[in-house]
Parts: structure tokens; sequence; C-alpha cells
């Protein structure tokens, strides 16, 4: 994303990882809940399997 002005929604489910931001860019997040590590697949195989059963 190269506009300022665009946003992106990325649904629960969907794999996906931010990288590369410019200078002065921002990362908006909104979640329902609390961040908890435990409830993210941070290896793709294991994201896979999960969506696989």
């Amino acid at each position: 994303m190269n506009r300022p002005f665009y946003g992106l929604h990325i649904p629960p489910g969907i794999w996906a990882s931010e990288q590369g931001f410019s200078s002065g860019s921002v990362c908006l997040v909104l979640a329902s809940h609390g961040y908890e590590e435990g409830d993210y697949l941070r290896d793709y195989q294991d994201f896979i399997e999960y969506k696989n059963d």
C-alpha cells in the first residue's frame, strides 16, 4: 500500500504478515479482545494444518 488514505481489512482466518512500512506510516489494529500471544499461529505450516481441520 502506497497511499496514506487507503486501508486494509484482514478478516479472521487469513494468513498475513505486515512488513516494510515506510517512514511515517501507521499500522492500526482494531480487535474485539485483548492481545494474547497464545491465540496466534506464527508458523505457516501450523496455519495450513489448522485451516484443514
